[in-house]
């Protein structure tokens, strides 16, 4: 039996935002074994770079509860390594998401469950990019597909 935030991660899935998203070729689904889930994500081309990244999230708990994860290499079924993960500008706001010198499980992101549970002061500084259960996985992917499309993007 599927728990309420599967059944309600899976109409998301169905929403027309979300399959527009697809039909651009912005995003799509990977692999899903609830509560994990892999999801791809394209990226602005760069030289030396793959057309996009996948990433593995945790969605336990889904929309209450943020989602939290990481890039993640499907050949594998390991963590990106640093070497492969993508790169941006110095001090931009893509290299502080994506940084490296962090706990690579999750982004450095309000978006993220780890990430705002070890920063609680982010919801004051930064409440339009904390994750609230009014959230969709269409949110979190626009947010992501928009760094990753960024100037501030450079490669690998």
């Amino acid at each position: 039996m599927k728990s309420p935030s599967q059944r309600l991660f899976e109409a998301d899935l169905r929403s027309a935002e979300f399959r527009s998203g697809v039909l651009k070729g912005y995003w799509e689904v990977a692999a899903q074994d609830w509560p994990q889930v892999v999801l791809w994500i394209r990226a602005a081309s760069r030289q030396g770079a793959p057309d996009g990244y996948h990433v593995a999230l945790d969605l336990e708990g889904y929309r209450a509860a943020a989602p939290t994860g990481t890039f993640w290499d499907p050949a594998t079924g390991t963590m990106l390594d640093a070497a492969n993960r993508p790169k941006g500008k110095a001090n931009s706001r893509f290299a502080k998401v994506f940084r490296t010198d962090w706990e690579e499980r999750a982004f450095y992101h309000p978006y993220d469950r780890h990430a705002a549970d070890s920063h609680p002061d982010w919801r004051v500084q930064q409440p339009h990019l904390v994750w609230t259960s009014d959230h969709t996985i269409v949110d979190y992917l626009e947010e992501f597909h928009s760094l990753l499309n960024s100037d501030h993007y450079v490669g690998v």
